[in-house]
């Protein structure tokens, strides 16, 4: 077991950021990795043929033909087995995916439990177009202009896929403007302090908030109560350093800011019904 998870950089795409890749099971140097790992940057895959399946954050998806997806920074995820699937990846630096599409991006994952979406035929044409013309400047677009229309053609494509996710119905459009936006500040501040304060009291204070109502608002977009929220988050962080690392429980429980492992272990339990050991034992391999 290594002693931490591979981390794949945006500077390792390309020298500016985007790179394109057909995805074709058959072929070695094509095939979606079957190995544990996270980006710093987007992954929109489109999928045109074939089947395969794989695991996000220990949830596994099924993908098929005329399947959307998008995979966040962040997001631990690996390829696990294929049908002849056919389609395209599209790796994105996340500074070229404007406010507003970061925005439906993070509403999605915080409404829906799947990064699936289906394109209609007329967007999915529209994908493959625009996939052409990337393709057949990527390998040299070794100028500036070249690059710049590369970026504004990927800025196109992830126009695109973001209009198709509002289109699903996915995004809770009921919810307003501004409750979004408190949801979406609470996710990105619980991302940075997770480790160090655990209190909803505390996550309030930092959104001049009350309690009472940053409950209220993540529990009608999220559906579980803010206690829960967080806690979840933190057993999914438990989880990715439990399988994916050799660090023992004990160092698991201090990175994620808890002295007491006991404890550690005892939410754990709580949490997913099964100690940390033996989930490590179960899931790994």
């Amino acid at each position: 077991m290594q002693e931490q998870l591979p981390q794949h950089k945006a500077y390792m795409l390309s020298d500016f950021g985007i790179r394109l890749r057909k995805m074709i099971s058959s072929q070695d140097g094509n095939a979606p990795m079957t190995y544990a790992h996270q980006d710093d940057y987007y992954v929109m895959g489109l999928v045109e043929g074939g089947s395969g399946r794989g695991l996000i954050d220990f949830k596994e998806v099924c993908v098929s033909r005329g399947d959307m997806f998008v995979i966040q920074p962040g997001q631990v995820h690996r390829f696990i087995s294929s049908n002849d699937i056919e389609g395209w990846l599209l790796f994105v630096d996340s500074g070229f995916i404007g406010h507003a599409e970061k925005r439906i991006f993070n509403g999605f994952l915080l409404s829906t439990t799947s990064p699936l979406f289906k394109i209609d035929n007329k967007r999915h044409n529209e994908l493959r177009q625009v996939i052409a013309m990337i393709a057949s400047r990527i390998d040299t677009g070794d100028d500036d202009l070249t690059r710049t229309t590369i970026i504004r053609l990927t800025e196109t494509f992830t126009g695109i896929v973001v209009e198709a996710i509002r289109e699903t119905g996915a995004l809770q459009e009921k919810h307003g403007g501004r409750q979004m936006e408190i949801a979406l500040s609470f996710l990105h501040l619980l991302a940075e302090h997770i480790t160090i304060n655990r209190s909803p009291s505390y996550y309030a204070s930092l959104l001049n908030i009350s309690p009472g109502y940053l409950n209220e608002i993540v529990k009608e977009v999220t559906g579980m109560s803010v206690t829960l929220y967080i806690r979840n988050e933190l057993i999914l962080q438990a989880k990715r350093l439990l399988v994916h690392t050799g660090l023992s429980i004990k160092e698991i429980s201090n990175m994620l800011g808890i002295d007491d492992y006991a404890y550690f272990s005892r939410i754990f339990m709580q949490t997913t019904g099964i100690s940390p050991s033996a989930f490590r034992l179960k899931n790994h391999g």
